[in-house]
């Protein structure tokens, strides 16, 4: 009786142990209440995750693809997260989202500033590697010059943790404060324009340019005056011009100091323009020197000399000339050549009197 009883208690202890190994799986399997992932909405298998050892720990490569199997595939970081990180609990339902919903699990710390989709800025690497260029581009203000070199707060300096609030993209909006404070210009006293880009450019405040044209009433800056400093004709930062002019033609009014270093009691005359370009002085060309005085373009004279001081031999007054440099006359030659000429003298003015044209033969 007693061995009968015996037999009796260990049968139940073995089937209890069976039932205890056998009983979870056989209810998961059955999706039975007691299976703490609730009713999946896919076929899969409980083998797919988990071993016959435990529960726990789950199989570390499961046979299961999230890629695939799920609306939502695991890209960049999202491949290397556990799954805690987006399942707070053991129900798999949830979160029921989509692709492109990152909303749903990230913090929009933008505060709706952007309305796409947060990867037409970021990748599934990393927040923070962003292509600022790039995403400028897209908008009303692409960055050009050296707004390529500063950083995001240069500009976006009252916005917190990427809230980056729309700003002005005219340039006075933000640059207001260097209009004001010139030093070579005073901008503002000056009434200049507050499109800036009428003058400068996004790669440098200088060099600077404008319409000196339209600014001065009719004077512009051709060859030499367009490489000088403002400072070379006005006054800063008031900008009053130094020289008193009557004219943009009037280079005298300027250049007075130049003309009398070089021409002073010649006689030449204050129109600049007469032998002079913008250009440079060095190059000057009296072309008018035929019809006012005496063919050294044009005739026999033409090539003959090298410069002013061929004949002008004295810099200071260019009334004075010799003709002896070139022609190398002996005034025992010339003297019986011209008894017949009344008031003959052997001397330049006197050649000139007769030969205004410049040949040989008597007018």
């Amino acid at each position: 009786m007693r061995t009968t009883i015996n037999r009796t208690k260990y049968f139940l202890k073995i089937l209890t142990l069976v039932l205890i190994c056998i009983g979870p799986a056989l209810s998961v399997q059955g999706q039975t209440p007691d299976n703490p992932h609730g009713k999946f909405t896919i076929d899969i298998d409980c083998a797919a995750c988990h071993t016959s050892t435990g529960w726990v720990p789950a199989k570390h490569n499961m046979d299961f693809n999230h890629n695939t199997d799920t609306q939502f595939e695991l890209l960049g970081r999202h491949s290397v997260i556990s799954c805690k990180s987006c399942h707070l609990d053991l129900q798999f339902s949830e979160p029921n989202i989509d692709q492109e919903d990152c909303a749903s699990c990230h913090v929009d710390v933008h505060r709706g500033q952007f309305v796409q989709s947060c990867t037409n800025c970021h990748n599934m690497q990393s927040f923070q590697m962003v292509d600022g260029r790039r995403i400028h581009s897209s908008t009303l203000f692409p960055l050009t010059g050296a707004h390529m070199q500063v950083s995001c707060a240069s500009c976006h300096n009252d916005d917190t943790h990427g809230a980056f609030a729309n700003l002005e993209t005219d340039c006075f909006g933000c640059h207001e404060q260097e209009y004001n404070n010139t030093t070579s210009i005073d901008h503002r006293e000056q009434g200049f324009s507050t499109e800036c880009e009428q003058c400068h450019t996004t790669v440098a405040w200088s060099p600077a340019t404008f319409d000196h044209l339209q600014a001065s009433g009719g004077f512009a800056l051709l060859g030499a005056h367009n490489r000088i400093t403002c400072e070379s004709c006005h006054r800063t930062p008031g900008f009053e011009t130094i020289f008193a002019v009557n004219d943009a033609n009037d280079c005298f009014g300027c250049h007075e100091a130049d003309y009398n270093r070089q021409h002073g009691g010649s006689g030449f005359p204050t129109d600049c323009q007469t032998c002079h370009n913008v250009n440079s002085w060095d190059d000057a060309e009296f072309e008018d020197h035929d019809r006012q005085f005496f063919p050294i373009f044009s005739g026999r004279h033409q090539g003959t000399w090298s410069s002013c001081q061929t004949c002008h031999e004295n810099p200071s007054t260019f009334t004075q000339f010799t003709c002896f440099n070139c022609h190398e006359h002996s005034q025992s030659n010339t003297d019986p050549r011209h008894r017949e000429v009344s008031g003959y003298v052997y001397d330049s003015q006197a050649c000139y009197s007769c030969h205004q044209d410049g040949r040989g033969e008597d007018d």
